[in-house]
């Protein structure tokens, strides 16, 4: 078991190049797919001042004075809130992670553990695989995707500290134990990132590299529980995702939001979970390639 079978995504990331001035309307949008489905959103709440950054940017910006950080790299993150409600705005099953979001702590650079955060990561998730032509849906234990080998579950799991893999990764295994252990534990890493700090990197493509060897190295240093879970039968393999703000010199909008999606399994997991996870792969990388 000394030599895992790494797969990555070639693309899952969004680079942030919406015109400052379409932030505003994408939080309002926000606002009104809330409103639609009878989801209260309480002023003062979170996510209402996470919007009202989208607000303050596009009004500075049309302005044309100097915009804080904070507000720029907040409002990024509004713009990917955004898209992942908008793509799924008559997804049925998404209600009570609506319902999270709205009553939880959303800034990402609060470490608290937060529903409404725990929430964004599963709505992202199936966002990014509907939008990429995968069928996918909100459904127990968190996502099902059909890719050709029936309904195929995923456990989505954001981890909040370094301390909380293990139980995470456990929690996620007996979501899956009710499909026979067959699917994926997603795992989100970005409140793992330093808070307050942006990614300097040259281009969106550099940027997803360094994102890559981060997720990496928390299997690097996971390994042992990770391998004990597929080894165990208890799951197929994993994802892991980062997403962080980033400055990137050489692009034409030099302030991003960049994610990195990588696939994990081992070689030397049984033989029907491998050839399900790899076919989930192909399945996701293709997707991507005509996507991208």
């Amino acid at each position: 078991m000394d030599n895992p079978e790494v797969k990555t995504s070639p693309v899952l990331s969004r680079a942030w190049v919406d015109a400052y001035e379409r932030v505003a309307a994408k939080a309002q949008l926000v606002r009104d797919i809330l409103a639609r489905r009878g989801v209260r959103l309480r002023d003062g709440s979170a996510l209402s001042q996470l919007l009202k950054q989208a607000d303050i940017l596009s009004r500075e910006w049309a302005a044309q004075r100097v915009v804080d950080m904070r507000v720029l790299a907040e409002a990024a993150h509004v713009n990917r809130l955004a898209d992942s409600i908008a793509a799924l705005s008559d997804e049925p099953g998404i209600q009570e992670a609506l319902r999270r979001m709205a009553g939880g702590v959303m800034q990402p650079d609060n470490r608290d553990a937060s529903q409404g955060k725990d929430a964004l990561w599963e709505m992202a998730l199936l966002a990014d695989l509907s939008n990429a032509g995968l069928s996918a849906k909100a459904a127990e234990p968190d996502i099902v995707v059909d890719f050709g080998m029936g309904e195929y579950p995923i456990a989505c799991k954001k981890i909040w500290s370094e301390k909380g893999v293990e139980g995470h990764v456990s929690k996620g295994a007996k979501q899956l134990a009710s499909f026979g252990n067959r699917g994926i534990i997603a795992l989100n890493l970005d409140d793992l990132a330093p808070a307050g700090r942006f990614l300097h990197d040259q281009n969106g493509v550099s940027g997803m590299q360094f994102l890559d060897a981060f997720n990496m190295d928390f299997v690097s240093r996971h390994r042992r529980v990770l391998q004990r879970a597929i080894m165990a039968g208890k799951c197929d393999g994993f994802i892991l995702s980062t997403t962080t703000t980033a400055v990137l010199s050489e692009e034409a909008e030099p302030f991003n939001l960049v994610t990195q999606t990588s696939l994990w399994h081992l070689q030397e997991g049984a033989a029907d979970g491998r050839e399900r996870f790899l076919a989930f792969a192909q399945a996701h990388r293709s997707a991507n390639e005509v996507s991208a």
